[in-house]
Parts: C-alpha cells; structure tokens; sequence
C-alpha cells in the first residue's frame, strides 16, 4: 500500500505523523480481502486555514475498481484526521460487505 501525505499551511510534526499512522493501521486491516497484488493507493491532505483556527483533512484511497473519499473539518488537527479516517473506515467497511456478498453469491452459482 502507497501513502501520501502532504501538508498545506502548516508543518509535519511527529504528533501528527503519529495520529495518521495509527488511522493508517485500520485501513490497511480493511483492504486486505482486495487482491494484494493490485496497487492500493492511500493520498492523505492535511491543510490548516490561513486566517482561522480550522484544520481540514482530505482523503483518499484509490483501490483497483473504486476510489473512495472523505473529508472533515476541526479545530484540531487530530480530531479532522481520526474523523476523516473513521468516515473512510465506514466506506471500507460497506464495500467490502458488498464484495463479500458478490463472491458468495458468484460461488454458490458455479
């Protein structure tokens, strides 16, 4: 799994680096019934805004056959990063659902 993460405003610390390899743990639990051979690509944006106390983190996870997004806004840098992530988890959580659904159904007909 490829991770990118850049950051707007505002500079790398180990505290944050730290938050998002933790949310990065989860997500890479949740993306192992996908094919391990196909690239999974995690893009990760943390931006603070320039004339508020406000934190935005987007992210993405391009996976072979989708491409899932989530977005939040906080006063702190932590809490729109875990937010951002759970929000994610949930997306994973029901695709994989749907996947698993798919190939049970594909097995029982063949």
């Amino acid at each position: 799994m490829r991770v990118d993460v850049s950051f707007k405003n505002l500079e790398n610390s180990e505290f944050l680096q730290n938050v998002i390899d933790k949310d990065l743990e989860k997500i890479e639990k949740r993306v192992k019934i996908f094919r391990k051979e196909d690239p999974i690509h995690v893009a990760v944006t943390l931006e603070k805004s320039p004339h508020r106390e406000e934190y935005t983190c987007n992210a993405h996870i391009y996976l072979p056959q989708h491409v899932l997004r989530a977005g939040e806004k906080d006063k702190r840098a932590s809490s729109a990063i875990n937010s951002t992530f759970s929000a994610l988890s949930k997306q994973l959580d029901r695709l994989k659902y749907k996947v698993e659904a798919h190939l049970q159904r594909k097995s029982q007909e063949g």
